[in-house]
């Protein structure tokens, strides 16, 4: 799995393309092909997938039970993903729809994740960070409740 790590603030072009970081573009491996997949992702941002990166998500996605919920997020998931090839200025292209989710209008912030790159309009993600708990109070809760050590 690809690790991105860094925060990067760039602008979408009027054609909606938007570049990806240098430091991203030389983690992705060979088998991603310079494509990535661009979809919507939870609390209002997109999600950029190396195209190997995507294939091991697509599974986990399809591996779910088949329940109402699944179909609803199978259909929301892929309604608005995309394949984008990065072009020669290592930029990638959102579609117009993929813009209007995320709220994305001319200004955009980039950040790492575990084989994923976030896509979030800057004023969408402060509101994020602002609106909730505590760096503290997250943490630990999510390290406290993740998988205990053999």
């Amino acid at each position: 799995m690809t690790r991105f790590i860094g925060e990067y603030k760039y602008t979408v072009d009027a054609k909606g393309r938007l570049n990806i970081p240098a430091k991203f573009r030389k983690a992705i491996s060979p088998e991603a092909g310079e494509t990535f997949v661009v979809t919507r992702a939870p609390d209002g941002c997109l999600r950029a997938y190396p195209r190997d990166d995507w294939a091991s998500m697509e599974h986990r996605i399809l591996s779910r039970p088949e329940k109402p919920q699944s179909f609803r997020t199978e259909r929301l998931i892929y309604s608005t993903a995309s394949e984008s090839t990065l072009d020669r200025q290592g930029r990638i292209a959102l579609s117009p729809v993929q813009l209007q989710l995320a709220g994305i209008t001319k200004e955009v912030f980039l950040f790492g994740g575990p084989g994923y790159v976030e896509i979030w309009d800057p004023r969408r993600f402060e509101e994020y960070v602002t609106s909730g708990d505590d760096f503290d109070t997250v943490f630990f809760q999510s390290v406290d409740s993740g998988p205990s050590a053999p």
